[in-house]
């Protein structure tokens, strides 16, 4: 049985996605459309894990992959309390960074961390300081950022395509 996902491409802003739609039919996976030009690709595919997907598509293109399912991506559109960005994480962060993460002082409002999400408002500062936070550093895992209005239009794409 097929399910649909979307794979979030890391480093991937303003290229012609034909090519990519292209190379992900060649993986096997069906169904395949991108949204944008930032490497955003909806696609269908047998049932597997996140992490083999992600390794699939990640060797084929050279950058980091995110995939969530239709289901993930829907929690993570009603979650959102900001409607601004969100950075889909490769892993959840360790306790231990969770906990240094929930010490900061950040200016308002304050970013929200759940699981392998944040959501937050740019530019995301620590009190007193004039540079953007660098969320991957201080959580010590890779991710890939889309405005919340990216992320409810490829839900809605997937929504449509379940429908079909």
């Amino acid at each position: 049985m097929k399910k649909q996902y979307v794979a979030l491409l890391r480093a991937i802003s303003h290229v012609e996605m034909k090519p990519f739609r292209e190379a992900m039919e060649k993986l096997g996976f069906t169904d395949v459309e991108s949204y944008g030009m930032s490497g955003n690709i909806i696609f269908n595919a047998k049932r597997s894990s996140l992490e083999s997907l992600e390794g699939r598509i990640a060797n084929q293109f050279g950058t980091d992959a995110f995939v969530r399912t239709s289901r993930e991506l829907a929690r993570i559109v009603s979650e959102d309390p900001f409607g601004s960005t969100v950075i889909f994480l490769a892993r959840t962060p360790t306790a231990a960074k969770k906990r240094a993460f929930l010490q900061l002082d950040f200016e308002p409002p304050r970013p929200v961390l759940r699981g392998k999400t944040i959501y937050f408002v740019p530019p995301a500062r620590l009190q007193g300081k004039h540079t953007p936070f660098d969320f991957e550093r201080a959580l010590g895992v890779l991710g890939t950022a889309r405005s919340s209005k990216v992320v409810r239009q490829i839900l809605a794409r997937m929504s449509k395509a379940d429908k079909t």
